[in-house]
């Protein structure tokens, strides 16, 4: 009963009628000059994640590429989303109490994660479910809390997602590319071609080309994890676990974290460095990646440094 009420299915449709909304607000804003183009972006979006799950892959495949054109034409931009005077009451200041809804949703999330390990399901399934339902948990805390109205609510949150634009669907595209670089045996063709240049004895060089290849992967795709399985099959795997016998957990975890340096560094990530830059107004949409370049570079130093020197003491 849990498993039917809970599920992927009702976050992705909850999910898809929140856009669905976005898109009929769209559709009504005279003060957006793409009104229309910028509607049908967000419409369609709803449109894959509420029925995705029934939809045949071709179908879906085609709207993704819709909605690429439209953004690639330049017809989704935003309007301006208007004040009234409700939401400037909402603006009074409620101190600490402002951060409870904000705090349900990783709350809501580990509840869930846990629940669904007590009832022999999938914790990770059972996280991502909860992640959902936290957001509404959120939104509902954040509606009793300031006393604002549902338009008011959707206002806030189409202007935010209005702010990131286009880019929110980056992080699935770049996911989509990691599993066809791994398919394409992408990360084979990058282990011959080490191998054709560094010597399978030199354990520096091994390392250094696996996290030199695992940022830069990163730094293309714009996430680690979609980075992790190319490099890990075609680098780390056969040049270096196998032939030096080092422990995998070990190997793994700081080839993944050298590759989140990569993330430090990327337009491409741009849930982590062109959102926050677009939702604080910066003058410089690089800005985020220029001051973190620095740091990103000293940390995957480090990650060489260290994976190297323990496999050298084990």
């Amino acid at each position: 009963m849990i498993e039917k009420l809970f599920n992927l299915d009702v976050v992705y449709a909850l999910t898809g009628a929140v856009l669905f909304v976005f898109a009929a607000m769209t559709f009504a804003d005279k003060s957006n000059p793409r009104r229309i183009g910028s509607g049908m972006f967000w419409l369609v979006l709803g449109v894959i994640f509420a029925f995705g799950s029934w939809m045949p892959y071709w179908l879906t495949g085609m709207l993704v590429v819709a909605m690429v054109a439209l953004d690639g034409l330049g017809r989704v931009t935003r309007g301006k989303v208007g004040e009234s005077a409700s939401e400037r009451e909402v603006r009074a200041p409620f101190g600490n109490q402002i951060f409870v809804p904000v705090i349900a949703i990783p709350v809501v999330t580990f509840f869930f994660a846990i629940l669904f390990r007590q009832l022999g399901m999938d914790a990770n399934r059972g996280a991502l479910v909860g992640l959902g339902f936290g957001g509404v948990a959120a939104m509902v805390i954040a509606l009793g809390l300031t006393r604002a109205g549902f338009k008011t609510l959707m206002n806030e949150g189409r202007r935010l997602n209005e702010a990131m634009g286009a880019v929110n669907i980056l992080p699935q595209l770049l996911a989509s590319l990691g599993v066809i670089f791994t398919a394409a045996k992408v990360g084979d063709l990058i282990a011959g071609g080490i191998q054709a240049v560094i010597p399978g004895n030199n354990l520096f060089l091994l390392v250094l080309a696996n996290c030199l290849g695992m940022a830069l992967f990163t730094i293309v795709m714009g996430n680690s994890f979609a980075a992790f399985p190319v490099i890990a099959t075609g680098v780390l795997v056969p040049l270096i676990i196998q032939p030096f016998g080092v422990n995998p957990a070990m190997a793994a975890i700081i080839t993944l974290t050298a590759g989140s340096s990569g993330t430090l560094m990327t337009p491409m990530a741009a849930n982590f460095n062109i959102v926050p830059a677009a939702l604080l107004n910066l003058r410089d949409q690089y800005g985020v990646i220029k001051f973190q370049l620095p740091y990103a570079l000293t940390i995957w130093a480090f990650h060489v440094l260290l994976l190297w020197l323990l496999i050298k003491i084990s």
